[in-house]
């Protein structure tokens, strides 16, 4: 299997800047470009779609300081794209994203920011497990 477009999922968790880091070090080692996800919820009023765009920007400004300190890092090889999306389902959207833009791999940490309800997997790890049409690697902090 050749691996040259990875895919990770970007939700600010410690668990999402370790996968992060892993699909970096993979795309480095294989000469692989790195396209970082993030899914947003729709809004359904004014006020929630005020509180996401201050989110995405709190995680625009987290993506953007993980890239710093790991830039030198990255590798000559690595081309890293920060791609935003809203929609409803997270695990649906990162699937068919995955899908549509022909991903080899994508890399998701093992919990999202709801780390609390799901002690072992998170609900959108789950369902990329059973559900992706790519290779899944689950990558937890340390």
């Amino acid at each position: 299997m050749t691996v040259k477009r990875v895919l990770v999922g970007w939700d600010g968790s410690p668990d999402a800047r370790e996968a992060f880091r892993m699909g970096c070090s993979l795309a480095d080692g294989l000469g692989a470009e790195v396209v970082v996800l993030e899914v947003v919820h729709q809004p359904f009023s004014t006020e929630v779609f005020d509180e996401g765009r201050r989110q995405l920007a709190r995680h625009a400004t987290e993506l953007a300081e993980e890239v710093g300190e790991h830039g030198p890092g990255l590798g000559s090889r690595v081309t890293l794209h920060h791609v935003v999306i809203a929609a409803d389902d997270t695990a649906k959207a990162l699937r068919d994203y995955a899908a549509e833009h022909g991903f080899d791999l994508l890399v998701i940490g093992r919990h999202g920011v709801d780390a609390a309800l799901h002690p072992r997997v998170g609900r959108v790890t789950e369902r990329q497990v059973r559900e992706s049409t790519c290779p899944v690697l689950i990558v937890a902090a340390r």
